[in-house]
């Protein structure tokens, strides 16, 4: 999907209506192949499902690296299921070693590895990851790396992110708007997610289909900054330096207003989401990227001996989420995890 269609999707683009056949087009297909496919067999592990309806970032990765953190914490032994969009795996399953790169697992999933040190198993099929999970691991919950729109697996709770700055979009469908399926999947998930601060508009739009009460505000920081050849931490440049800074996610501009809000000013360049960099495409000069590309540009930073850099992210979770989820997962009360 390009950059050019998925701006238009969310400023609303007039010619979008010409698309408006296919989108019913594409809802007709959906309910058929929904129709067709068998009720989901009951869950070996607890399963939380974190995705979204929309196309484009919304924020997953801090979240899943945020959540498996303090699960641990509570004694828990998370693991990840995830897709490997943009690897090589196929079905799988294949859990994923520190001797992989992100052309064979994707760059998520690797980055989810390398952040958490649990078990993340990647295969188009969810399910298979699932019975591997339970027959290699000690586990005892697992969360989704997407996942809301696979019909072969039906999350025991699935929270649901929307990105504040983007909402809906247009709130149509494929191909006339960003949404996988209608809005109307909200009044279906536990838990709405926004990442970002949520404005009266969207709040508005989601309180359509969703309480209040169920609808969770959080906003992921700038956390340390970080060379991209031996992950050590430097200090952030003066404020109001002028920096390059790339990103290949979904939604790369809040990358670089995350920069900017730090005093910066950006010159930014957008690459599509999960693109794989080649040599030649980046600058030899000082860069900073996301953490999600720094494992894909690793064996190239070395090989050009530049000053790439790239920046993590924290997230804090309320308390009271993490006990919801407990409660809604049915797991056994352990208390925190004694060290």
């Amino acid at each position: 999907m390009t950059q050019a269609i998925i701006n238009a999707w969310y400023r609303g683009a007039w010619w979008l209506t010409l698309l408006r056949p296919l989108e019913w087009l594409y809802l007709r297909l959906r309910r058929l192949h929904l129709g067709r496919q068998p009720q989901p067999p009951t869950n070996p592990l607890p399963l939380l499902v974190v995705g979204n309806i929309t196309i484009g970032g919304t924020g997953k990765t801090p979240l899943v690296v945020a959540l498996v953190a303090a699960l641990e914490q509570r004694g828990y032994k998370p693991a990840v299921i995830s897709r490997g969009y943009g690897g090589n795996v196929g079905e799988g399953p294949h859990c994923i070693v520190p001797e992989d790169e992100a052309k064979m697992v994707g760059d998520e999933p690797l980055l989810l590895a390398q952040l958490t040190s649990v078990p993340v198993v990647v295969g188009w099929s969810r399910r298979a990851a699932l019975t591997w999970l339970v027959q290699h691991t000690q586990c005892d919950l697992v969360i989704s790396d997407d996942g809301l729109q696979h019909s072969a697996i039906k999350g025991d709770v699935e929270w649901c992110l929307v990105d504040a700055s983007r909402g809906l979009g247009n709130g149509r469908c494929l191909p006339a708007g960003p949404l996988r399926e209608p809005a109307s999947r909200l009044a279906q998930v536990d838990k709405v997610i926004i990442m970002g601060k949520l404005h009266n508009k969207l709040e508005q739009a989601l309180t359509q289909f969703v309480a209040v009460r169920d609808i969770c505000q959080l906003q992921p920081q700038l956390d340390q900054l970080k060379r991209v050849d031996n992950d050590q931490i430097v200090p952030w440049p003066s404020a109001e330096k002028k920096i390059n800074a790339i990103a290949a996610i979904g939604h790369p501009e809040r990358f670089f207003n995350d920069l900017r809000s730090k005093g910066y000013q950006v010159h930014g360049q957008s690459f599509a989401d999960h693109y794989q960099f080649k040599a030649g495409d980046l600058p030899t000069g000082e860069l900073i990227m996301t953490a999600k590309d720094a494992v894909k540009c690793k064996s190239l930073v070395q090989k050009k001996q530049s000053d790439w850099l790239y920046a993590s992210q924290t997230l804090t979770l309320p308390e009271a989420l993490i006990e919801t989820l407990i409660q809604q997962l049915e797991l056994p009360s352990l208390g925190p995890k004694t060290l």
